[in-house]
C-alpha cells in the first residue's frame, strides 16, 4: 500500500528532511504540505499548499493516512506568550482535528524532552499540552518524538542550543547518549522509520536510541 502523507511546519530544520524524505520513500505515492509561503523545493510526488493556520478549520478535506506535524517557535521569535501558544499548541491540535477529519490513521509529532502540560516552564508546559490534545484524539496511532538539541540552519539564532550542542559533542559519544545533538536529517530518517510501524496506540520516541541501534 502506498500512503498519503500531510506535513505542517516545513520550513524548519526537521520538518525540511521530512518533506525530502518522506518524497523519495516508497511508502508514500503522495506528500502533501502545508505552508505559509512556497518552498524552495520541488518533486513529481510533492504538493505544496499555502494556507492561513487560522482558518485550519475552513481547508477542503482530502484523504490522508499520515499527519506529520513538526510545528514550533520560541517565545521570541513568535513575539509574545499568546502567539507562541497559537503555534506550538493550537495550530498543531488544529491540524490534527482535520488530519482525523480525513481519515488518517497516525499522527506523528515532534515535541520535546521533557513535556508536560503541568510544567511551570511556558515551552515545556506548551508541548506536553500539545501531547495531551494528540493524545485524546484517538487517532490509530500516536507517535511523539522526543529529539535532542537539533542542529541545522535556522531562520533565528538560538545561542544557549548552539552553545550546548558544542559542549555536547566534544563528549565522548558514549556519554549522555539521549542528549547528543542531532541533524535534521538524522532525526527525519528515523522518524520515517518510525512511522512504517504498525502498531495500534501511542508511543514516544528518541530519535537518537532508534538511529544509534541500527548504525
Amino acid at each position: 500500500m502506498t500512503k498519503t502523507a500531510l506535513i505542517v511546519g516545513a520550513t524548519g530544520v526537521v520538518g525540511r528532511a521530512l518533506v525530502t524524505q518522506l518524497c523519495e520513500h516508497d511508502a508514500y505515492q503522495r506528500v502533501i504540505v502545508w505552508v505559509r509561503r512556497p518552498l524552495a523545493f520541488s518533486h513529481p510526488k510533492l504538493t505544496v499548499r499555502i494556507v492561513d493556520f487560522e482558518g485550519i478549520d475552513a481547508i477542503p478535506i482530502e484523504p490522508i493516512d499520515d499527519v506529520f506535524c513538526a510545528l514550533g517557535t520560541t517565545k521570541k521569535q513568535a513575539g509574545s506568550r499568546e502567539q507562541f501558544w497559537r503555534v506550538d499548541v493550537d495550530y498543531p491540535l488544529a491540524v490534527a482535528r482535520w488530519a482525523k477529519q480525513a481519515g488518517a490513521s497516525q499522527c506523528i509529532l515532534i515535541s520535546s524532552p521533557g513535556a508536560n502540560a503541568t510544567s511551570p516552564l511556558l515551552y515545556l508546559r506548551a508541548k506536553g499540552e500539545a501531547e495531551r490534545g494528540v493524545r485524546a484524539l484517538a487517532f490509530e496511532r500516536v507517535l511523539i518524538i522526543h529529539p535532542p538539541i537539533i542542529m541545522g540552519q535556522r531562520a533565528d539564532k538560538r545561542l544557549a542550543e548552539t552553545v550546548s550542542a558544542r559542549i555536547l559533542l566534544r563528549l565522548p559519544a558514549t556519554w549522555l547518549p539521549t542528549l547528543r545533538p542531532m541533524t535534521g536529517d538524522a532525526i527525519a530518517r528515523a522518524v520515517c522509520g518510525f512511522a512504517q510501524h504498525t502498531q495500534h496506540g501511542c508511543f514516544i520516541r528518541k530519535p537518537c536510541e532508534w538511529v544509534a541501534a541500527i548504525e
